[in-house]
Parts: structure tokens; C-alpha cells; sequence
């Protein structure tokens, strides 16, 4: 069923098709090596990383890692935020003071 209200959607350009192909393309050529051998070989080597890195490795039973500290230690402003709030603190001290007049 077809309401009179649809918007008709534009053909693609020559060049989003172009695009588009190439992407496709590019994927399927991926997918083709991403094969068990592949997936073994990249294996092998993350261990390998692993083990030679394994002596620059922080021991996590001596380090507590939390991703969220309930805000104790919040991050520093950026100095574009840094500025707004020292214009926001004088527009408001201008405001309290001519209320106070």
C-alpha cells in the first residue's frame, strides 16, 4: 500500500555506484583472507608479542584499575571550557552586582 505523502529517493550517481563497487570489492577481497590458516598464523603471532613484551607487563595484583572512580579525581578543563567559564563567572558576578545596586 503506497500513501500519496512518500518521498521518491534519488538514483545514485555514477560515481556513488563507482564508489560503492570499489568498497564491495575491496571487502570481498578481505573476506578471502581471512581464512582458519590466516586467523592461526595472527594467532601465533599475538602470543609471540605477548611473551616478548611479558617482562614490561604491570603486575594487576600489586595496581588496582578501575575505569570510573566516581569522580574523585575528575579530569582538568580544556582551555576552550576553561574560558567559557571564566566569561560565564564574570556575566554572572556583572548580573549579582547589578542586582544588588
Amino acid at each position: 500500500m503506497k500513501f500519496g505523502n512518500e518521498k521518491k529517493i534519488a538514483e545514485e550517481s555514477l560515481k556513488t555506484k563507482k564508489v560503492r563497487e570499489k568498497l564491495k570489492k575491496h571487502l570481498e577481497s578481505f573476506d578471502q583472507k581471512v581464512t582458519a590458516p590466516a586467523l592461526k598464523k595472527k594467532l601465533i603471532e599475538i602470543h609471540r608479542w605477548i611473551e616478548r613484551y611479558a617482562s614490561q607487563r604491570v603486575v594487576l595484583k600489586e595496581k588496582s584499575i578501575s575505569l570510573f572512580d566516581e569522580n574523585r579525581n575528575a579530569a582538568e578543563f580544556s582551555q576552550r571550557v576553561g574560558i567559557l567559564v571564566e566569561k560565564l563567572k564574570q556575566d554572572m558576578q556583572v548580573i549579582y552586582n547589578k542586582d544588588r545596586s
